[in-house]
């Protein structure tokens, strides 16, 4: 009787390892789908859309930014600027803005604005629908620290 009862727990957990090796491999399916729709961080040419919520002006050139490898490229919408960045999967996404070209152009406060979103600290990502966004800590205007999306792009396609 013991040796029918230890079969049949065997059989059922086994039956239950293959259903949720299904389920597991179901779900790796679906997001990789989901993966499919959206552009990856890296690799992608993001164009610069929002700053703090308000549309980006126009500029001698569409700002954008790069992730390639750790390294961070892109353009100011008048100068290039290069950095390194860290992400991962969970959202967190660090960018060291190291330097860019130095030209004068007639708009500035687009570069400027775009600058300091990148040295914010406390910075996450999302992308969804091909739109890229990051939120990081901003002082209001009541000098309080406050988290809210600084930047947002659009994939290049």
């Amino acid at each position: 009787m013991k040796r029918i009862v230890l079969i049949f727990m065997v059989v059922l957990l086994g039956a239950y390892g293959c259903k949720s090796s299904k389920n597991a491999t179901e779900t790796k399916s679906n997001s990789s789908e989901s993966h499919a729709k959206s552009a990856k961080l890296t690799e992608t040419k993001w164009l610069l859309t929002h700053l703090d919520g308000t549309p980006v002006k126009d500029t001698p050139e569409q700002p954008y930014i790069i992730f390639t490898g750790d390294r961070v490229t892109g353009s100011l919408g008048c100068n290039t600027f290069f950095g390194t960045f860290y992400a991962n999967k969970k959202g967190k996404l660090d960018i060291e803005y190291t330097g860019s070209t130095k030209k004068l152009c007639n708009e500035m406060d687009t570069e400027y604005q775009f600058i300091s979103a990148m040295k914010s600290e406390k910075m996450m990502y999302t992308i969804k629908d091909n739109i890229l966004s990051v939120k990081g800590e901003k002082m209001d205007a009541d000098g309080v620290k406050k988290d809210m999306e600084i930047m947002r792009f659009k994939a290049d396609r």
